[in-house]
């Protein structure tokens, strides 16, 4: 089935609404999808008026989705730009000449402005959320309303709770300790300037967050066929939240440490894994393949992909669309039938090396080929092999001709079920060992990808470098590896490692990072420096 961008958000044209502004008001269309074409479409809503009835709780709700659909967000730097340099890919070219390269070889420093636009953007999604939170809960129909719309309104609750969750757990990720704010902004003048918190609080409420979500959104077969948040995806995301919290990151004495209790939290990761996995909800789609050429086109994947954010604008301009399918697709001629890839994000050659002969995901995962004017693909060989690029987001697979030759309607993925079942065989292996159920987890994964179970017996430690290499193959250039890396605490020593490894395959191959990559540092990106000339509470992350 097609994706019709309908969901949630409205009508095609009406996709995106842009709820509130920082004094606490709520701008939300009214308009026709037609007069929004033409005129400016938004209303102005006090928020003590705005919360009457279902329509205008959805209303609200959606638009703290909204802020998942930005390409300071999911449409371009959270999805891509900051998930590289890694061991598996980069940012072409060495130079640090621009903004793409300077944040991806790690040259990054405070004042680059896409730092800033996405940690004001993520906490503008905090905001909306907070609102929502605390007005739901006072509205007369959430307590004496129908049964219906009770439960509906739960529902908005337990969606809004979800994405402050997961927008708190994106600040952690990229800067470690930030500002907790549970509260809507009042008004301009409140004071803001609110120091940082200690990550292990800011995690203490993510928890909270997803779990009281997970009690009240309704599980995928009961929610429909759109990108709103399941219970299963909830749930998901939750055991991500636990591996990374008893991971390794990066703290403010300088030092990589993971908490004493580590243990606990995969342990609560497992719990999580084992009931989105007894839910029966959700399975592989029996083709890697096939997985990838949905997205492209634009159809659900309903059982595999678990969640989405959503991303579609009627004109292909960059608000609410992203990058997906250009930046990291393989190089594709302006004038070819499919339009232009640019092709920033690539592989390379030893990463393709590293998939066992016979894995159905090499060739779906890494291209080694370019598209010509004419839309023919063509090899690339010899020195070329640098210009590899991801292969699942091609532009021949997405089928039509672009409405704009940057920017799509591909929805970025922040989790499928294959990441579930490699989260369930990690955690089981850090608790229990490589038991039985963490070798079934993983050869699911492997089935799928027409390999033979991996090998038997091996010992704790064998099995988790095998789930390590096991990520990387399933889930390479899906915004992950560097992440998982860090909270592995091997990112720099895979940096190097990588580098010293294409200088022997060649020596003039095209790669930096094992060069400006500082252990200690470049595990978190530096606190915005216009936040920090506003907020002077807001210390620097180490060696920035």
């Amino acid at each position: 089935m097609t994706y019709h961008k309908l969901t949630a958000f409205g009508s095609a044209i009406c996709r995106k609404l842009t709820p509130f502004a920082a004094a606490g008001l709520m701008m939300m269309s009214v308009a026709s999808c037609e007069k929004q074409l033409e005129e400016d479409p938004y209303s102005y809503y006090a928020s003590n008026t705005f919360f009457k009835n279902v329509n205008q709780a959805t209303m609200a709700t959606m638009g703290v989705y909204d802020v998942l659909g930005e390409q300071s967000t999911y449409g371009f730097y959270l999805s891509l730009a900051y998930a590289i340099d890694t061991d598996i890919a980069q940012v072409q070219g060495n130079v640090l000449n621009d903004e793409k390269r300077i944040l991806a070889h790690y040259g990054v420093s405070p004042t680059h402005p896409w730092l800033r636009e996405t940690w004001r953007m993520l906490y503008i999604g905090i905001d909306r959320a907070n609102l929502v939170i605390q007005r739901i809960p006072e509205m007369e129909l959430y307590k004496n309303g129908t049964e219906d719309q009770k439960k509906t309104l739960a529902r908005l609750l337990g969606e809004a709770q979800f994405l402050r969750a997961l927008y708190y757990f994106d600040l952690v990720r990229l800067w470690g300790d930030v500002p907790l704010k549970t509260t809507p902004t009042q008004s301009p003048t409140e004071q803001l300037q609110l120091p940082r918190t200690d990550r292990e609080k800011v995690y203490d409420q993510i928890i909270t967050d997803l779990k009281a979500a997970a009690a009240t959104v309704p599980w995928n077969s009961a929610k429909g066929q759109d990108e709103r948040v399941s219970k299963g995806a909830v749930k998901g995301i939750l055991a991500r939240v636990y591996l990374y919290r008893g991971g390794y990151s990066l703290r403010q004495d300088g030092t990589m440490k993971r908490p004493d209790n580590y243990r606990q939290y995969y342990d609560s990761a497992l719990t999580q894994t084992k009931a989105v996995i007894a839910s029966g909800e959700h399975s592989l789609n029996t083709s890697y393949e096939q997985v990838f050429r949905n997205y492209c086109s634009l159809k659900l994947e309903p059982k595999e992909s678990m969640f989405e954010a959503a991303l579609f604008n009627p004109l292909g301009q960059a608000s609410n669309s992203g990058v997906i399918g250009t930046w990291n697709s393989p190089l594709c001629d302006a004038a070819s039938p499919y339009g232009r890839a640019n092709s920033f994000y690539v592989t390379h050659p030893l990463f393709q090396k590293t998939f066992e002969k016979d894995d159905l995901r090499r060739d779906v995962a890494v291209a080694t080929f370019q598209i010509d004017k004419n839309g023919n693909t063509v090899p690339l060989t010899g020195t070329a092999d640098a210009k590899w690029a991801p292969g699942k987001w091609r532009r021949n697979w997405q089928g039509t001709s672009p409405k704009d030759p940057n920017n799509t309607d591909i929805n970025w993925v922040l989790l499928r079920y294959a990441d579930v079942l490699l989260m369930q065989a990690e955690a089981e292996n850090e608790v229990n060992g490589p038991t039985q159920l963490a070798y079934s987890a993983v050869n699911e994964v492997r089935h799928r990808a027409g390999l033979p179970d991996l090998t038997p017996g091996l010992a704790q430690a064998a099995f988790f470098n095998a789930l390590v290499d096991e990520r990387a193959h399933e889930l390479c250039f899906e915004g992950f590896r560097k992440w998982d890396l860090i909270r592995w605490n091997m990112l720099g020593a895979k940096i190097r490692a990588t580098q010293t490894a294409l200088k022997a395959y060649r020596a003039n191959f095209p790669y930096v990072a094992g060069d400006n990559f500082q252990d200690g540092k470049h595990e978190l990106f530096p606190i915005p420096q216009r936040e920090r000339d506003e907020n002077p509470t807001l210390t620097q992350n180490p060696k920035y």
